[in-house]
């Protein structure tokens, strides 16, 4: 079994001040992109690596106590954006997702869940358990929407960190353990705690051998791990784990030193977003 290509998408994005990223920079807002992943499995067809802003968020976030999410990160978003839409218009319908690897239950990557209600859902049961008995306002307080999670939800997981890990060669650099969705080294997924309770990112390996490593939010912007940038303090409110945190860009920027010709791609970060606005396909 193999990853046949990897395309990137935007689907939305928000503002924040570019202080709380880099501390050394000023009050200016920049925008994080919500990039979203689509995978070409041989065997298994087409799947998502989460599913950013929808018209769903915007619904949500129009009532209390979701009003207050909207107003402290303006979203900006229009329909065309959504993956829906944007898989619609490369001629993939919302039944061929068969497959979502949801990397955390944060409100920009939940967004869309509704929009592929016969898709499974692959996360991880730590990031789960860490908000399903939550209130809608405490579990907003960890940036989770729970209106964006369909009523079923439950019926279609699949927990990956329930599966036996497996050890990760140096190739992994500081990684050293993980977790293989489809039985393989195709996907790989590794705990990324930090940003969120039992978020993790995948490393891919495609079909002509090539490697990239969707980390999500284990840091917003690749100059933190290239860097060893530390975000602001401000940013420890949207932060779980903070010494986990500070642990994983510490190993994506061995990683990044040891393994160059992997490509690390965060979530939210401006690079990973030119390569979904040029419509770059890895293959």
């Amino acid at each position: 079994m193999s990853i046949k290509m990897l395309k990137l998408y935007e689907c939305g994005y928000c503002t924040h001040p570019e202080k709380i990223v880099n501390p050394n920079r000023g009050f200016k807002s920049i925008a994080f992109p919500a990039i979203v992943g689509l995978l070409e499995h041989s065997e298994l067809g087409y799947i998502l690596f989460d599913t950013g802003y929808a018209s769903h968020f915007l619904k949500a976030t129009r009532k209390f106590p979701y009003s207050v999410y909207a107003k402290l990160t303006p979203v900006y978003f229009s329909e065309e954006k959504s993956i829906k839409n944007q898989l619609l218009a490369d001629g993939i319908s919302p039944d061929q997702i068969g497959i979502i690897l949801l990397s955390h239950f944060h409100g920009d990557h939940t967004a869309g869940l509704h929009d592929f209600p016969r898709a499974k859902v692959y996360t991880f049961e730590a990031a789960y358990k860490d908000i399903q008995e939550d209130s809608k306002f405490k579990a907003l307080t960890k940036g989770c929407l729970k209106d964006l999670l369909p009523a079923d939800l439950e019926e279609r997981f699949t927990f990956l960190d329930r599966f036996s890990p497996i050890a990760l060669d140096e190739s992994f650099g500081e990684f050293q353990e993980g977790f293989s969705v489809f039985g393989d080294d195709s996907v790989i997924a590794v705990d990324l705690t930090g940003h969120a309770i039992g978020q993790f990112g995948i490393f891919i390996k495609l079909i002509s051998g090539k490697r990239v490593f969707l980390c999500a939010d284990a840091v917003w912007v690749s100059e933190a791990f290239e860097e060893l940038i530390y975000p602001h303090s401000i940013a420890n409110l949207l932060i779980a784990d903070k010494a986990k945190y500070r642990s994983n860009i510490m190993k994506l920027h061995e990683l990044a030193k040891a393994r160059p010709q992997i490509d690390i791609l965060p979530t939210h970060c401006s690079v990973t977003w030119e390569k979904a606005k040029r419509g770059f396909v890895y293959e």
